[in-house]
C-alpha cells in the first residue's frame, strides 16, 4: 500500500502495477490521479471519509492511497555492476531507519539495497512513507542472514562495516573499481562478531564531544555519501579524463 497523492502517481510511473486507488469520498480525487487511473484501466474507488481514515496508522492521512503489486525481492541481476554501493541492512528494526536508508541509497545512486529477514518488512507503510517513494524504484532483495556473506562475494563486492571502535572510515583505501557493501547493523546491538570477522574493512565514524554513536541512518548516510562524492571524483579527475 503505498499513500499520499505524490506516492500514489509516483506508483503509476514506477512500473509496477497498481491495482485500484482509493480516495475518501468527500473529497474530489486529484485530476492527475483521475487521468491516470483512466488511461490505466485502474479502478479507482471512493470511500467513506472515516472508513478511508482506518486504512491508514497516519492520524491525518492526505486523500490517496493505492495498491500496488509489490517488488521483487530478490537479489538478481537487478544489482550487478561494476562500481558503486549497496546498502546492506542487517536486522535494522526500526521502519523509519530502514524506509529512510531506501532513501539514502537512492538519493546517494546506490546500487541496491540488501536487507536480512529480521530487518523491518520493508513493504510495510511506515517504511514506504520513509522512504518518500523510493522503495518503488531502487532494487531491494531480501535474504537469510546466513546468506550475507556469500551474495556479497557473488556480487564481487568489497564488504565494509560500521562499529564504534574501527579504523576512521576517512583513513581507509577503497577500491573504487569494485562494487562496495556498506553492512549496517541493528540499533540495539550492531553487527555479530561473526559478521564484522567476515568482512573486509571495519570502519568508524570519528565524532566530537560525548557522542558514542550515530543513529544508523545517519551513519549509513555520511558513509554513503561520502562514497558518492569519492566516485563523483574519480570519474571527473584529470586522469580518468579520455586521451584526446
Amino acid at each position: 500500500m503505498v499513500e499520499t497523492p505524490k506516492l500514489v502517481l509516483e506508483a503509476f510511473d514506477s512500473g509496477l502495477l497498481v491495482d485500484y486507488v482509493i480516495v475518501p469520498s468527500d473529497v474530489h480525487p486529484d485530476p492527475e490521479i483521475a487521468e491516470r487511473c483512466d488511461s490505466d484501466s485502474v479502478r479507482l474507488f471512493g470511500l467513506a471519509p472515516e472508513a478511508f481514515s482506518n486504512l491508514s496508522d497516519v492520524r491525518t492521512p492526505q486523500p490517496a492511497l493505492a495498491v500496488v503489486h509489490a517488488p521483487s525481492l530478490v537479489v538478481d541481476e537487478r544489482f550487478a555492476a561494476d562500481a558503486g554501493m549497496f546498502l546492506v541492512l542487517v536486522d535494522v528494526a526500526d521502519p523509519g531507519n530502514v524506509g529512510t536508508l531506501i532513501r539514502t541509497a537512492e538519493a546517494t545512486g546506490c546500487l541496491g539495497v540488501i536487507v536480512t529477514a529480521e530487518t523491518a518488512d520493508v513493504l510495510a507503510p511506515k517504511v514506504v512513507r520513509a522512504s518518500a517513494g523510493s522503495i518503488l524504484r531502487v532494487p531491494v532483495g531480501e535474504v537469510l542472514l546466513d546468506e550475507v556473506t556469500s551474495i556479497v562475494a557473488r556480487l564481487g563486492a568489497v564488504s565494509l562495516a560500521t562499529t564504534m571502535d574501527g579504523q576512521p572510515y576517512d583513513d581507509v583505501e577503497i577500491d573504487l573499481e569494485k562494487p562496495v557493501a556498506l553492512l549496517l547493523g541493528s540499533e540495539a546491538h550492531g553487527l555479530s562478531a561473526e559478521v564484522l570477522h567476515a568482512v573486509d574493512e571495519v570502519v568508524s565514524i570519528p565524532m566530537h564531544g560525548c557522542v558514542e554513536s550515530l543513529n544508523v541512518a545517519t551513519s549509513g548516510a555520511v558513509l554513503a555519501f561520502d562514497h558518492a562524492r569519492k566516485l563523483r571524483e574519480r570519474r571527473t579527475s584529470p586522469t580518468n579524463a579520455p586521451d584526446r
